[in-house]
């Protein structure tokens, strides 16, 4: 696929998944899963973060180490459903982004503990007066308050927070907590992960590395996530297993194969790396049901570059999901939690 084809896939799969991100599901409560808004201090003490943290409805508070947990990071929208803080479902549970809360429901399932942190609602200034335009830190799309909240050095200490938080339940196992973020929280995931810190290519304590393991879903790679002087020049390498999920149409793509590629070849550290062709960044934001089925998508029929056909509504569907079975089967893996029926038939087009 061509580079103008796949800046226009990009333009129209914002508009489409933006208009979808309002899209409401049942909720949480009829999954046998519970969610819950929840507070926690966040790591230099000068702030009170939030979140959402989901759990099997049978859970047991007893049992010391019990569980396991993934944190996640939202994207450059925040974790709520068409950016209304506080949006709720037909049942009363938070209503957020429908990767979010796609992924909350489906690891409270199967046994793992799932906090989504709200790293933007609780830094909103006070003459700040519309929550919706604060949630809207996007680059790409007219955010007026783009950036604001660094993804490289505050949401990465919100991610630390939210592992502090978790590790101190004595139910849930600290050395079985997985990290996972879309788009702006991924960069977060990318510092995270390193084996550096961000100005130095001097290895981090071995005590620093709080996660077990990390995903990171079409992240930023350029030049302003540190790791070196230019892309080309990075020393940016994982410390602890990962997988890496990009579109080929995604415009982080190339940095973040380079990235990949450096960090294999002149670190000798693996990247567990997915690629899709005709996928657009942000590609698994258009549907709220978990993949179940290896023949819910046709894997034969080819990706076309004609915007708005079926086929490259496909590229994306086939992205997601490849990304959302692969991820899953990595996290209860590493986490050590036991298989479910959903990830025991992956087809081979998503093995990484």
């Amino acid at each position: 696929m061509g580079r103008t084809s796949c800046l226009t896939a990009v333009m129209a799969g914002i508009l489409v998944c933006v208009a979808a991100v309002g899209t409401r599901r049942g909720g949480s409560d009829a999954r046998g899963v519970t969610a819950h808004r929840i507070t926690f201090r966040g790591n230099d003490g000068s702030i009170e973060l939030s979140g959402v943290i989901y759990r099997p409805r049978v859970y047991d508070v007893g049992k010391v180490g019990r569980y396991a947990a993934v944190v996640m990071m939202h994207g450059c929208s925040g974790i709520w459903s068409e950016r209304v803080v506080g949006n709720k479902n037909p049942d009363g549970t938070p209503n957020l982004q429908n990767n979010i809360e796609k992924w909350g429901i489906k690891l409270a399932e199967s046994n793992v503990v799932a906090l989504a942190v709200d790293s933007f609602t609780p830094r909103q200034p006070v003459d700040v007066t519309s929550s919706e335009e604060w949630q809207n830190q996007c680059s790409d799309n007219a955010g007026r308050y783009a950036g604001v909240v660094n993804p490289y050095t505050e949401r990465v200490q919100d991610a630390r927070a939210a592992w502090e938080y978790l590790n101190a339940m004595p139910e849930i196992d600290g050395a079985r907590i997985g990290l996972l973020g879309w788009s702006h929280g991924a960069q977060s995931v990318m510092v995270e992960v390193a084996e550096t810190g961000r100005d130095s290519d001097e290895p981090r304590p071995e005590s620093d590395h709080k996660f077990v393991c990390f995903v990171a879903f079409y992240p930023g790679c350029g030049v302003n996530l540190g790791f070196g002087p230019s892309v080309s020049r990075s020393f940016w390498r994982p410390f602890r297993p990962m997988q890496l999920h990009m579109g080929v149409c995604d415009p982080f793509y190339k940095n973040c194969v380079t990235r990949k590629n450096l960090a294999v070849t002149q670190y000798s550290k693996p990247v567990l790396f997915s690629e899709y062709p005709g996928a657009r960044h942000h590609f698994d934001a258009c549907q709220q049901t978990w993949p179940t089925s290896p023949t819910s998508i046709n894997f034969s029929e080819p990706v076309h570059d004609v915007v708005g056909s079926p086929s490259l509504s496909s590229a994306d569907k086939r992205a997601m999901r490849c990304a959302d079975i692969a991820a899953l089967e990595f996290f209860l893996s590493r986490l050590k939690v036991a298989a479910i029926e959903d990830v025991k038939d992956v087809p081979h087009e998503c093995k990484l």
